[in-house]
């Protein structure tokens, strides 16, 4: 994704050095910017992260129930008879399997129901957002526009007067309206 990016930023360096009779408008937005200033994915946020919460509670009983259950065979595992002993061994690798499941099903970066949930969720948000950019950068006369993410920035350097985040977050809270 990373070499897609540079990629495309040389694509548009050598673009805009071979383009003399046109002039080309290079824009950026700051995308998490949009998403921490707009309700809905505000709301959004929200719903995950109670969910998740509710996920995490429920492994922390899991966990809770194993370490309670080893205790109590730590204490009588001397007295207990081998098909006893062996029987409850196996009840205990048991709560283990199924916590360590329930993480994976819960939690896996991959294909967990986080994950999913967090995708189909935001992903109308996201689309929402993709379209005001697009507006905006077609109002505004911009010919590419970059995201310039707080957590690994595309961009080298970027003059504030070029930054149009602002503008797609006017648009999104008033509804995809132009700005007067």
């Amino acid at each position: 994704m990373k070499n897609l990016l540079i990629t495309s930023t040389i694509a548009v360096c050598v673009m805009v050095g071979t383009a003399s009779a046109q002039a080309i408008k290079v824009a950026y937005v700051n995308s998490a910017t949009i998403l921490r200033e707009l309700p809905e994915a505000q709301q959004v946020q929200k719903e995950l992260e109670d969910q998740v919460k509710a996920w995490q509670d429920e492994l922390e009983k899991m966990g809770q129930l194993l370490q309670t259950e080893y205790e109590d065979y730590q204490k009588k595992q001397a007295l207990l008879d081998p098909t006893t002993k062996a029987a409850k061994e196996k009840s205990l690798q048991d709560l283990q399997q199924r916590a360590r499941e329930y993480n994976a099903q819960k939690f896996d970066t991959r294909d967990g129901e986080a994950v999913k949930l967090r995708e189909r969720k935001l992903q109308p948000i996201q689309d929402k957002v993709l379209k005001a950019i697009e507006a905006v950068a077609r109002e505004d006369g911009f010919s590419f526009v970059f995201d310039k993410i707080s957590e690994a920035t595309i961009l080298l350097y970027a003059d504030v007067k070029y930054d149009l985040t602002y503008k797609v977050i006017d648009r999104l809270k008033r509804g995809g309206t132009k700005s007067k």
